[in-house]
């Protein structure tokens, strides 16, 4: 696998939350070199539910977007 190649299909589909927001969730495989203060500046919350395993949730309208600005936080 290439460094940092996360695309689209790392991503599931979750229940919205609350206000109707879109969420997503990516196993933490992904991310186990970044720094938490890092996955917090892009957008990346841990996900506390039990169907999927540990990983994160992010919140998107424009998914291709996110990991675009992702990968390009993760290579700078």
């Amino acid at each position: 696998m290439k460094k940092n190649a996360i695309t689209p299909d790392d991503f599931t589909r979750i229940d919205s939350d609350i206000y109707g927001n879109p969420r997503y969730y990516v196993p933490v495989y992904l991310f186990d070199k970044m720094p938490d203060k890092l996955r917090l500046s892009v957008g990346l919350e841990k996900y506390r539910g039990k169907k999927y395993g540990s990983g994160y949730v992010v919140q998107s309208y424009n998914l291709d977007s996110d990991i675009a600005h992702i990968v390009k936080t993760l290579n700078s």
